[in-house]
């Protein structure tokens, strides 16, 4: 059975993201590892771009909305509870789903542990035997990128992903500052941040250049739309 699941793995999420690897590899500058995790961050939300425009009008319904939430917040005869439920309620009504962008979320942490698995075991020679037929095979994987080896740790490169991260987060909450907030959810952009960077510092650097690429696409394309509806 073990090996059943695990030649399931290999074939249908493993090779396949390999190759892809490669193949994005082999088109970059260099060509460099480090560009191709930057075209693969790319791709990748390109390929949930359904999901992450759906997510930015979802940020622009419920700014819609925040005055009839004011409204709500300012009955002093409403228990605490009934009010997130109105509040809840009106949102239903509007379509407004705030969890919109975990497919592309998801989409992303499959395709970060797989590709783990390839700095892991793909970059050698000896990973090459994974390739496809039609995959030129590089003669070697060019790992340095602007001076810093993407299979070790960076605490550069962590902090930029962070920092990007918190940027994006702290954005996002400034926008849905009038809704109704716990304590502990005014501090998750902070705290997400410091859980990313932690994460980072201890896996291999490319990780931080795949995210930062992604968040980095997340600002520019919500920066895109705000100026479109200007």
């Amino acid at each position: 059975m073990f090996e059943f699941l695990t030649l399931v793995f290999n074939e249908a999420l493993y090779r396949p993201v390999y190759n892809l690897v490669v193949t994005v590899y082999n088109l970059t500058p260099g060509p460099n590892f480090g560009w191709a995790m930057v075209g693969l961050a790319i791709f990748i939300r390109f390929l949930f771009i359904f999901f992450t425009i759906r997510g930015l009008k979802t940020d622009e319904l419920i700014k819609e909305i925040e005055p009839h939430v004011a409204e709500i917040e300012k009955d002093t005869y409403l228990p605490a509870r009934e009010k997130r439920a109105k509040i809840i309620q009106l949102m239903k009504e509007k379509g407004i789903n705030p969890y919109t962008e975990i497919y592309t979320l998801f989409g992303q942490l499959v395709f970060l542990g797989i590709n783990y698995q390839v700095i892991q075991y793909g970059l050698t020679p000896s990973g090459f035997d994974n390739l496809y037929s039609f995959v030129p095979h590089p003669e070697r994987i060019e790992t340095v990128f602007f001076g810093i080896d993407l299979i070790d740790t960076s605490v550069l490169l962590s902090a930029i992903a962070a920092g990007l991260l918190l940027i994006e987060q702290i954005w996002e909450y400034a926008e849905k500052k009038d809704l109704p907030t716990a304590f502990s959810e005014r501090w998750f952009p902070l705290l997400l941040a410091l859980i990313t960077f932690i994460l980072l510092v201890i896996l291999p650097a490319a990780k931080a250049v795949f995210i930062a690429t992604s968040v980095l696409f997340s600002l520019c394309l919500k920066a895109v739309m705000r100026l479109a509806k200007s």
